[in-house]
C-alpha cells in the first residue's frame, strides 16, 4: 500500500482513539496492523502533567493557608480562586476520563469554602458544622453515584456518618 494511503488510515484511526470513536483495544489493533507494531506515541503519557501541577498546586495552597494566619475572607477569596481555577480543569480532563482527581479537589475545596464562610459569619450553634459536611456528603454521593466513583462514595458515606454522629453526640 502507499505510503500517503497509510499516512491517512493511520491519522484517520488516530483520531478515532483520541475521540473514542472506536474502543481503544480495536484502535490499538489497527494502529498495529497499519504501522507494523511500530507506534511513536507514546500511550497515557499527556496526563501526567496536568496531575502533577494540579497535586503540586493543591499542597502548597493547604501548606500556605495552613501555616499562615490570615482573616477568614481572605482565605474565602483564595480557595475561591482555586476552585475558579479548577473548574476548566475538570471540563477538560472530563474528555479524557481523568477527572476524579481534580474533582475531588474542588468539593474538598469548596467544603474549606463553606466551612470558612460559616467561621467568617460566627453563625451561632455547634449544628453549622455537621449540616455543612451532611448536605457536601450528599453532594458527594449524588456525583459518585453519577459518574461511578466509588472512592467519593465511600468520602460522601463516611462524611454523612460523622456529621450525623456529631449531631446525635
Amino acid at each position: 500500500m502507499r505510503t500517503e494511503k497509510k499516512k491517512i488510515i493511520i491519522d484517520e484511526i488516530t483520531h478515532w482513539k483520541e475521540n473514542k470513536l472506536l474502543p481503544e483495544t480495536y484502535c490499538n489493533f489497527l494502529l498495529a496492523l497499519y504501522t507494523g507494531g511500530d507506534t511513536d506515541r507514546p500511550a497515557g503519557k499527556k496526563n501526567i502533567p496536568l496531575t502533577m501541577w494540579l497535586v503540586l498546586a493543591i499542597l502548597i495552597s493547604s501548606l500556605y493557608i495552613y501555616f499562615t494566619e490570615m482573616k477568614p475572607l481572605l482565605q474565602m477569596a483564595l480557595l475561591g480562586a482555586a476552585a475558579l481555577f479548577l473548574a476548566p480543569v475538570i471540563i477538560k480532563s472530563r474528555k479524557n476520563g481523568m477527572f476524579q482527581l481534580p474533582a475531588g479537589s474542588l468539593f474538598l475545596i469548596l467544603l474549606l469554602l463553606t466551612l470558612t464562610g460559616i467561621d467568617a459569619c460566627k453563625v451561632p450553634g455547634t449544628a453549622a458544622y455537621p449540616a455543612a459536611i451532611a448536605i457536601h456528603s450528599a453532594v458527594w454521593i449524588a456525583f459518585s453515584l453519577r459518574f461511578k466513583i466509588r472512592s467519593m462514595l465511600a468520602a460522601g458515606v463516611a462524611g454523612l456518618i460523622l456529621a450525623a454522629a456529631s449531631f446525635l453526640f
